[in-house]
């Protein structure tokens, strides 16, 4: 039989901190499970369990609850960042009871006077958390929270804002919280370059504060608000079906090969703000009008390489994803590369007919699977006299298979 398993929110850390209610479960649980820095909160309890590693700490517990109840105690609330996902999936038939706690988060915000209803709070404690998901949320967001762990600090939250996309690192003021609660207690303020070189309790919660949140346009970009020059651009209605047909998931990892002025590259950006876009090219116009398109619609999250494609995939992450442009006469090579990635969906746009008969070859062989083509010709209007004319452009043929066998 399993007895109770109470998930007992502490607050901050100080036991003024601590509710009523909280210290009375606590007293009288059968073993208290605390953290070394909460043992001060359940000295003098008869049966403590110092939580260490969650394996063997669980273990442990499974065993406490066949002879009583047990009380977990985790920072903060509960229902904030906190083991309680993890206490449910490792005993889901014991009878559970949650008491919530004062949330460090609401500590920091009254410390500075601020209020939290529209925060977007992220975790880099123990989970995986990128700079461009950081950047790209304080970029859209009037406050953004950060819960703080060794990898993703103060200095590196500030140090990713100061070389942030355009002005962003400019416009974001910091408050950093430190030991909240304690007699110690430190709350910093100031701009990201300010801050980027000092360091600060590795389990501070950050928080960014953007005067200017800056609104992504809804749908998917016009032609007309895109920079433009000489390099040839995927135009709206092809790149439509280019994002259809790319089946991209929230977390992708894009590769855009010779993306030109970038249309593609920051559309699916746009759609995938958690994912990573990479865009190649080798043109010295192109590559100067993505990145003025890349600041023009502020992408943290879409990453620019200068160079011959093939002589750039050694230094990309995995992807997950890929879309062929442009091949600069390194189509075999490209597709070869990416037929090593098993499971990526790749998909190439073929305008003259060698493109297409080379790619189709390639994508039919053994080592991908899923094959499928779709040929775009779109007719747009333009003034004619008092009238208009439909006026056609090029069909493009998009080929679209996936990486390794069936």
């Amino acid at each position: 039989m399993q007895h109770e398993l109470i998930v007992v929110g502490v607050g901050p850390g100080a036991a003024d901190q601590m509710t009523p209610a909280a210290a009375e479960a606590v007293r009288g649980a059968g073993c208290a499970v605390a953290a070394p820095r909460h043992l001060p909160l359940v000295a003098g309890h008869a049966n403590v369990l110092t939580l260490g590693r969650f394996s063997e700490t669980l273990d442990r517990v499974a065993e406490e609850l066949e002879r009583g109840t047990v009380a977990v105690l985790v920072s903060g609330d509960p229902g904030l960042y906190s083991l309680l996902p993890l206490l449910k999936r490792r005993f889901p038939t014991a009878p559970l009871r949650v008491l919530p706690g004062v949330s460090s988060l609401q500590s920091l915000c009254a410390a500075a006077g601020e209020t939290w209803a529209d925060a977007a709070i992220l975790s880099g404690h123990g989970r995986p958390l990128t700079a461009s998901r950081l950047l790209n949320a304080v970029e859209r967001g009037r406050l953004t929270a950060l819960f703080c762990g060794d990898e993703c600090s103060p200095r590196w939250a500030c140090e990713a804002l100061a070389g942030a996309v355009g002005s962003l690192g400019e416009r974001v003021e910091v408050v950093v919280g430190e030991r909240l609660s304690y007699p110690d207690q430190r709350v910093t303020r100031g701009r990201p370059a300010e801050l980027a070189g000092r360091d600060f309790d590795p389990l501070s919660l950050v928080l960014l504060r953007n005067a200017e949140p800056w609104t992504p346009p809804f749908g998917r970009p016009k032609d007309e608000d895109f920079v433009r020059g000489r390099p040839p651009m995927t135009r709206a209605e092809v790149r439509s079906v280019v994002l259809d047909r790319l089946e991209l998931t929230p977390d992708a990892v894009l590769w855009d090969v010779g993306a030109g002025t970038g249309s593609v590259s920051v559309a699916a950006a746009l759609a995938c703000p958690d994912g990573e876009v990479h865009a190649l090219e080798c043109v010295p116009e192109a590559l100067e009008l993505l990145e003025r398109n890349r600041e023009r619609f502020r992408l943290h999250n879409m990453t620019i390489h200068a160079g011959r494609a093939l002589a750039l995939l050694d230094g990309l992450p995995r992807p997950t994803h890929a879309f062929v442009g442009g091949s600069g006469g390194e189509l075999e090579g490209l597709l070869d590369r990416l037929s090593t990635f098993d499971g990526c969906r790749v998909l190439v746009s073929a305008v003259t007919l060698d493109t297409l008969a080379r790619s189709a070859t390639i994508l039919k062989g053994p080592l991908w699977h899923g094959l499928e083509a779709v040929q775009v010709a779109v007719a747009a209007s333009r003034p004619l006299g008092q009238g208009l004319l439909m006026a056609g452009s090029n069909p493009v043929t998009l080929l679209g298979a996936w990486s390794g066998p069936r």
